[in-house]
């Protein structure tokens, strides 16, 4: 039975409270902490006409996966947010922390399940499923000739300008440089971190588009929900919150004109690996997308979509990658359908968050927005 009246900044600080007991970030317990050696490997024997599968190392125990499945403390958790559930109203607000509790929820069982034969399927509860029309359109922009920007930088100098622009806007970021992972770029936005792979190939328009993707888009968003009366905006609202803010930060890139042609074919051959990693190997993986990619290209798409997986010699993806060309198209019809850009910037939440947001009362306006003159698409 919901209650009548609802004290939701302290509903807020336990939902955060206990958010911040559960949720982790994925990625951190699936990648690989022996990608080069595997890489390495992986081309000794391609060289040799050999089909090899990598066989990837994670932390020794994966603290969740022993947390969830073993410790009494899992069943605690699922009774407290079970328990706050009962609290939420049914105003604009309320169904917005049932959401959210419901999200913990799924996100405990996906922790749960890494490394496990049931993780590609919960991957895909969590993260949507790859449907025929996402693939068709994947398909296509991957044949597209596109433009490679070879216009060189270093770390230090990729360093420099990124920190001009982090003191430029007055936020409390630094970059980092970190080993290599399925990512050649990512913002920690607790630890306020920009972090940089010490393999990544820098060029000029790379640094473009980590400072529109990482600092314009998901740093953004955390700042500005972090001034709103609830600590959840800057927390996040729902699951579907990161297909949004993935696909605003694509938006934002193609906005301001970066490298259009030969990112829009990476995301699109993020689309192609995860559609092809649920059904083959990480060899039958490569194989396929080695038809419109690099080598080097084509094992980094194919270890986005295996990495967490149980084994790469078998079925199963990570469908998180489709997120960004999917979100795409959401948030830009979003754009279309007359939405702007500051009404996504109120914190982290997704499209479909947006008509329960615009209802709650005491939102500030957003301090940080991209510097974007109009929200424009590159051609798909």
């Amino acid at each position: 039975m919901k209650l009548n009246f609802v004290d939701y900044i302290q509903l807020d600080q336990k939902v955060c409270q206990l958010a911040g007991a559960i949720e982790a970030n994925v990625l951190s317990y699936i990648n690989p902490q022996n990608i080069a050696a595997e890489k390495e490997k992986f081309f000794d024997e391609l060289a040799k006409g050999n089909e090899y599968n990598p066989k990837f190392m994670y932390p020794s125990r994966n603290p969740f996966y022993s947390y969830f499945s073993m410790a009494p403390t899992f069943e605690t958790h699922k009774k407290e947010l079970a328990a706050l559930l009962e609290q939420v109203g049914q105003d604009s607000l309320g169904l917005i922390f049932e959401r959210k509790i419901s999200d913990l929820f799924e996100r405990m069982e996906l922790l749960k399940s890494v490394g496990t034969p049931n993780f590609s399927n919960n991957s895909e509860e969590y993260y949507g499923k790859v449907n025929n029309k996402l693939v068709k359109i994947a398909k296509e922009l991957v044949t597209k000739k596109v433009k490679i920007d070879k216009e060189k930088v270093t770390f230090v100098e990729a360093k420099r300008i990124i920190d001009n622009f982090i003191k430029s806007k007055k936020i409390p970021y630094r970059v980092v440089e970190r080993e290599s992972t399925g990512s050649k770029f990512a913002v920690n936005i607790r630890t306020k971190e920009l972090k940089i792979n010490s393999d990544a190939r820098l060029t000029k328009e790379s640094v473009k588009r980590l400072i529109a993707h990482e600092i314009e888009t998901h740093a953004y968003k955390y700042e500005n929900g972090s001034l709103q009366p609830y600590a959840l905006f800057a927390r996040g609202l729902s699951k579907e919150m990161l297909e949004t803010e993935e696909g605003l930060a694509v938006i934002v890139e193609e906005s301001k004109g970066i490298n259009c042609g030969s990112q829009l074919k990476n995301y699109a051959g993020r689309v192609i690996a995860i559609n092809s990693a649920k059904k083959k190997s990480f060899y039958g993986t490569f194989k396929e997308l080695e038809q419109f990619f690099s080598n080097s290209d084509a094992f980094n798409l194919t270890l986005r979509a295996k990495r967490g997986t149980f084994k790469t010699s078998g079925k199963g993806a990570f469908s998180k990658d489709a997120l960004y060309l999917k979100g795409r198209f959401e948030v830009e019809k979003f754009f279309e359908d007359g939405g702007k850009l500051e009404e996504l910037y109120l914190g982290r939440y997704s499209v479909y968050d947006y008509p329960l947001v615009k209802d709650v009362d005491g939102l500030k306006k957003p301090k940080f927005l991209p510097e974007v003159k109009k929200i424009s698409y590159c051609p798909v």
